[in-house]
């Protein structure tokens, strides 16, 4: 294949990337590769970028002990493209570095994915796929140099012990989430999977057997008495932009809480624009008219209650309960609980957390994803 040329007829010598030369220095492309994510794709991901873009463009996560880095060596960059190669998880560590660097706010980067793992909502999100499979990267690659970017919404988690502590660690993966936090018998499941895995790796290294597992798992959480009957709405108090939901929770007694960023939640769901569940809606009125428009960059939360037999339902496409919107989330929680933050599961102890707003990501996106069809709001 010839080297591309711009309007000049001036020779790039970038024949694997088809950008021209106004292109090449308009935006520079790195990619960050977590080799542990999707068993052995990640190095296969690895080796396939430093074909594509050059060995100098493209970082080993685990090998660098993170992204500083690479963010480092490029941190004069104007308009840089970050591809962040792993699964939510990735894309979470990659934007944390970024909030250190603070280069996202003096110059145009902006982070696109390239899925390994499991559920990747994020790259669901985004459009970039459900997983990678082997395939060819160049044309990926292609379109995550041109495609255009919208602003995600991060919000920051600020946690206090309560009085009477109890045995649980307060430690939380992350101060700061992406695409959801949820408690309740979804984040049980989620908790008693990784364990499994933790203490088995290989066994869990396929991602049709991960969901037979995933499924095993939910039937036995089904059977216990702490996620039945809405035992959790005593367990826990919610306001939102100062509204006790008191009355809401009781009235509907969940069996999970989920707070939702973006319109991606276990593998590719979006349990809030469902379709209504007249079992579980038919007391409600349809209440399309009472929230907004669901958005990842409006300063707003969407806050789910399910049933444990809804965890299965929502895959069909129905929708959880809508409990509410806000910009301000305050929990109280009053015994352990388990809790997942983007796919990260974990056992919480009594204590209250509040949930604001941090601050603004710029995220690639495809022109079908959900992400570029929802409406953008300004950049806060």
């Amino acid at each position: 294949m010839n080297p591309p040329t711009d309007d000049n007829s001036t020779t790039v010598q970038t024949p694997l990337l088809e950008v021209t030369e106004t292109d090449a220095c308009r935006e520079k492309i790195i990619a960050f590769v977590n080799p542990k994510s999707g068993g052995l794709q990640g190095q296969v991901v690895f080796e396939q970028l430093r074909k594509q873009i050059g060995e100098q463009n493209v970082y080993d996560l685990v090998k660098d002990h993170g992204p500083q880095k690479g963010l480092k060596e490029n941190q004069h960059q104007k308009n840089l493209r970050i591809i962040a190669c792993g699964g939510d998880g990735t894309v979470g560590w990659v934007l944390s570095a970024l909030d250190i660097s603070e280069m996202q706010y003096m110059d145009f980067v902006s982070v696109g994915v390239i899925p390994l793992g499991t559920g990747n909502d994020m790259a669901r999100f985004l459009g970039w796929g459900v997983g990678y499979r082997g395939e060819d990267l160049a044309a990926a690659i292609q379109s995550l140099a041109r495609s255009e970017t919208r602003l995600l919404d991060r919000w920051h988690i600020d946690i206090k012990p309560t009085a009477h502590t109890g045995v649980a660690s307060l430690k939380i993966p992350q101060p700061v989430f992406n695409n959801y936090l949820s408690f309740g018998a979804d984040a049980q499941i989620a908790l008693d999977f990784h364990e499994k895995r933790n203490a088995s790796p290989r066994r869990y290294a396929n991602r049709i057997f991960n969901k037979l597992a995933y499924g095993c798992i939910s039937c036995n959480t089904f059977l216990d008495r702490r996620y039945l009957f809405g035992n959790i709405a005593n367990y826990f108090e919610l306001h939102v932009d100062g509204r006790n939901m008191h009355e809401d929770l009781f009235r509907f007694r969940p069996d999970a809480i989920l707070i939702l960023n973006i319109a991606s939640y276990a593998a590719g769901t979006n349990p809030w624009q469902g379709i209504y569940d007249t079992l579980w809606c038919a007391r409600s009125q349809a209440d399309d008219d009472r929230f907004r428009e669901q958005s990842c960059s409006d300063g707003y939360l969407e806050i789910i209650g399910f049933k444990h037999f809804e965890l299965a339902r929502i895959r069909l496409g129905r929708r959880g309960h809508r409990i509410a919107q806000g910009s301000e989330i305050k929990l109280t929680i009053r015994r352990d609980l388990p809790m997942e933050i983007d796919g990260e599961p974990f056992l919480l102890g009594p204590c209250q957390i509040t949930i604001t707003r941090k601050n603004q990501a710029r995220m690639i996106v495809t022109e079908r994803s959900q992400a570029a069809q929802q409406i953008e709001s300004k950049r806060v």
